[in-house]
C-alpha cells in the first residue's frame, strides 16, 4: 500500500491539492502531478540550476526539496511569469529579453534562468553585471556563454524601469503594477507591509486576492 501523503500548493496563483509520496521530490509534483512542464530537470543534483522555481519568492532549485516540505508554500514556475501585470497579456521582459537578446539557444536552462532573474530583479531592480553573474551563478548553460543572458537581464532591467500609462492617461502606481495577487511576490500589497512610494489607498486593500 502507498503511503501517500495530502499537500496544498499555490502554484502561479491557483491552489491545488494533491497526494504524494513522502519521497517525490517538488519538481516531480510541479511536471507530472500539476502538468507544468516548463520547469526543466537536468541534473537530479542541484548543480545545473534548470529546475529553479521561486518559492515565497525565494529561488530554490526544485529537484532537492520534496514535495512534501513545500506544503503549503506559493510556488512560481516560468509558466506563470506571462500572467505577471509587467507581462501586459504577452511576454515578459525577461522573456522578452531573452528572445530580443539572443540569450538562448537550446533552451534548457532557460526557464532556471529566467526564474533566477526575476529574484534578483524583484530584489535588486537594477543590478549591474557581476550582481547579475552571482544570481545566475547557480545556472548553468552550455551554449552561450552567458554574455547574452547578462544582457537579457539587463533588456528585462531597462524595460521594467519604464513606467506604463493607465488607462485613464495617468501614472500607474507601484502597487496596481506589481500586485499580481500571489503573498510575497515582486513586493505587492499583498505580502507584509506596503510598498515604499505606493498609493497609500492601496496599502493592505485587499489582501490576498487569491
Amino acid at each position: 500500500m502507498t503511503d501517500e501523503r495530502e499537500i496544498t500548493l499555490t502554484v502561479n496563483g491557483t491552489e491545488h491539492t494533491i497526494e504524494v509520496e513522502p519521497r517525490k521530490l517538488l519538481v516531480h509534483a510541479i511536471r507530472e502531478d500539476l502538468d507544468l512542464t516548463g520547469t526543466h530537470i537536468g541534473c537530479d543534483t542541484g548543480n545545473c540550476g534548470a529546475c529553479t522555481v521561486l518559492r515565497d519568492g525565494e529561488p530554490i532549485k526544485s529537484c532537492l526539496m520534496f514535495a512534501t516540505q513545500a506544503d503549503g508554500s506559493e510556488i512560481m514556475t516560468v509558466e506563470g511569469m506571462e500572467e505577471l501585470p509587467e507581462a501586459e497579456g504577452e511576454l515578459h521582459p525577461l522573456q522578452e529579453g531573452f528572445r530580443e537578446e539572443h540569450g538562448l539557444q537550446c533552451g534548457y536552462c532557460t526557464p532556471g534562468m529566467i526564474m533566477s532573474g526575476k529574484a534578483l530583479l524583484d530584489e535588486n531592480p537594477d543590478p549591474d553585471e557581476a550582481e547579475i553573474r552571482e544570481a545566475i551563478s547557480g545556472n548553468l548553460c552550455r551554449c552561450t556563454g552567458y554574455q547574452n543572458i547578462v544582457k537579457s537581464i539587463e533588456y528585462a532591467a531597462d524595460e521594467l524601469k519604464k513606467e506604463p500609462a493607465a488607462a485613464d492617461g495617468g501614472t500607474v502606481t507601484a502597487a496596481e503594477r506589481f500586485d499580481c495577487g500571489v503573498k510575497s511576490c515582486c513586493g505587492g500589497p499583498s505580502a507584509d507591509g506596503p510598498i515604499e512610494g505606493a498609493d497609500p489607498q492601496f496599502d493592505d486593500a485587499g489582501g490576498d486576492q487569491r
